[in-house]
């Protein structure tokens, strides 16, 4: 099944590492820990929110490297456009994203390897004096039930450039 994607361009690639620039998008967001956090944020899509409403999931799935502090879901642009509903559990944040322009690297394996990654990309920053605006962020792109060594991720720092 294929699901819907964040969109970006990529401006820049230099060997492994690419400027993207993210179209805005809306995310929903919790700062409950691991499982807890997914089940939080699918009872939304699943229809607990103020209208009832079911929505599609997306892909990525967000969160900081640690996965310690928060996760987060995608809004499909079916629902920014008719009007995402309201969530019932205090703990959800809806958050409009403006666009953004993010350092990156795509990798495939565990996501225990992102920590490396996030050191090559602040490394990349510092030698070609670009300016870091946030912490790491880690983007999910299969389920648990596919494969740790076949699962693809990226690890981005948003930047000024």
């Amino acid at each position: 099944m294929a699901y819907e994607q964040l969109e970006y361009q990529v401006t820049k690639k230099e060997e492994h590492i690419e400027t993207r620039v993210y179209a805005p998008f809306v995310m929903m967001k919790t700062k409950n820990r691991s499982y807890g956090a997914f089940q939080t944020l699918f009872s939304y899509i699943s229809g607990y929110n103020e209208k009832r409403e079911k929505i599609s999931m997306t892909v990525p799935v967000l969160s900081d490297v640690e996965e310690q502090d928060y996760l987060a879901f995608t809004m499909p642009k079916e629902n920014v456009s008719k009007g995402y509903p309201k969530a019932l559990d205090p703990s959800i944040e809806i958050i409009e994203v403006p666009q953004k322009i993010y350092l990156a690297i795509r990798f495939i394996g565990s996501q225990q390897k992102a920590k490396k990654y996030v050191e090559v990309l602040m490394n990349y920053a510092q030698s070609h004096g670009i300016e870091v605006n946030s912490e790491p962020v880690l983007l999910r792109y299969q389920g648990p039930m596919v494969p740790p060594i076949l699962r693809k991720h990226d690890v981005m720092l948003e930047v000024n450039i």
